[in-house]
């Protein structure tokens, strides 16, 4: 089991102390979220992902660092995969790219894009991450698909990896399609589930992924916890454990922790002194 630390501060200090935590303590990656505004309450600070991760890529080695998720309401296929290069070369090739088609009404009202239907912001999934793909691998002739059209496109320089690591959010079948095509990453999260329904549907959706990946001829990808809401690591040392436990029986290989809340830190303390028990 890998474990990555998701953090997502409210000023620089804070950024900073907690990439130097997550490096010291051997998290497998640093990531952080891609929101226009706190979806619940404006109050809180957010600041821009990808200039986040820019700093961290900078000063951090060794760790990965990476975006979960990229939110496809209010970015363009091409500039995002122009961002992902630039924050490969700055880490010397330690970044990571998670997409997700956007779920929070507050980023849509806040980029002025109406809420779109199931369906529409399944077809954008795809067609983004395909675009994000072909254009990450080299391929930079004309697309005329019917959400995000370009001409004349060039990624010079390249990725410093071979294959920039693409990590889809999906829990729908259509969505899931979306990883088994382009992916090499697949991370879900409970959102408002209750942790027994959210285990139950996760079984089901990693048995649904591994059959769309074998009709696809390919092999396995990463399957990574996003662990928040109904799953809580921080109640325990034990509760920890035994979400290691209990999801990396059903298939997943990786859990992303966000960072703690002071009361929880007493317990993160305990756990980073074992992080490798449960690797």
């Amino acid at each position: 089991m890998k474990f990555g630390l998701k953090v997502n501060p409210a000023t620089w200090d804070e950024a900073a102390t907690w990439a130097g935590i997550a490096q010291d303590a051997g998290f497998d990656g640093l990531w952080t979220g891609d929101n226009m505004r706190n979806p619940r309450d404006p109050a809180i600070a957010v600041h821009d992902g990808p200039s986040l991760l820019a700093a961290w890529a900078a000063t951090t080695t060794g760790i990965a660092v990476g975006l979960l998720i990229a939110n496809v309401v209010f970015r363009r296929p091409t500039l995002l995969a122009k961002q992902a290069v630039t924050l490969d070369h700055i880490s010397g090739g330690r970044f990571q790219l998670g997409i997700g088609s956007g779920v929070w009404p507050t980023d849509h009202a806040m980029s002025g894009v109406p809420m779109w239907t199931a369906a529409e912001r399944a077809a954008r999934l795809s067609e983004f991450t395909g675009v994000v793909e072909r254009l990450l691998s080299g391929d930079v002739s004309d697309h005329d698909g019917p959400y995000y059209p370009y001409r004349d496109a060039a990624l010079t320089p390249p990725p410093v990896q071979r294959r920039l690591p693409l990590i889809v959010a999906a829990n729908a079948p259509t969505a899931l399609a979306v990883v088994a095509r382009h992916a090499d990453g697949w991370v879900t999260f409970p959102g408002a589930a209750a942790e027994e329904d959210f285990h139950r549907a996760s079984a089901e959706r990693i048995r649904t992924l591994d059959r769309l990946l074998r009709e696809h001829d390919r092999e396995p990808v990463r399957k990574i916890l996003l662990a928040y809401g109904a799953v809580t690591p921080w109640a325990s040392a034990d509760a920890f454990a035994r979400t290691a436990e209990r999801y990396g029986e059903i298939g997943f290989d990786e859990i992303v922790v966000y960072a703690p809340k002071p009361a929880e830190r007493a317990v993160f303390d305990k756990v980073i002194d074992r992080l490798g028990d449960w690797r």
